[in-house]
């Protein structure tokens, strides 16, 4: 009785601490939707929807690899903002440093009708932001 009665209590603090990536401010590059491969056009209200998927999409991802260590989590802290943009030809996810607490989300969100790719997709895609002297980046390729 008293363990459920200390469980429950902590319960809230330890739902309360959120995610690591919970902060970011994930924007769309419009442009890069309005000029994509696929030729395909996108209300506002389609890339706000988008916006929404694709935020908990990266802060749920991030936020279970910062959970098991992939990520770590003064890395995602550091981070403010993440564009989404359009890659035409992207053949995978990329995650990128793109200036001082900013990344970069690229892929082929216009040709997918605006899905948005799985948490192990994201984080491979996160390699080089995660690891920048990792094997994966050794190349320098993209």
């Amino acid at each position: 009785m008293i363990r459920a009665f200390i469980l429950a209590a902590l319960a809230p603090v330890a739902a309360g601490q959120g995610g690591c990536a919970d902060h970011w401010t994930v924007e769309v590059s419009a442009a890069s939707f309005a000029n994509n491969g696929a030729g395909r056009t996108f209300t506002r209200a389609q890339l706000e929807a988008f916006r929404s998927k694709v935020q908990d999409g990266l802060k749920s991802a991030i936020g279970d690899a910062c959970r098991t260590g992939r990520v770590k989590v003064e890395s995602a802290k550091a981070v403010q903002r993440v564009t989404v943009s359009s890659a035409s030809g992207a053949s995978d996810p990329f995650l990128y440093p793109s200036g001082k607490g900013a990344l970069q989300f690229e892929w082929i969100f216009a040709e997918e009708d605006l899905a948005v790719p799985s948490a192990r997709d994201i984080i491979a895609g996160a390699a080089c932001w995660i690891d920048p002297n990792g094997s994966t980046c050794a190349s320098g390729a993209d």
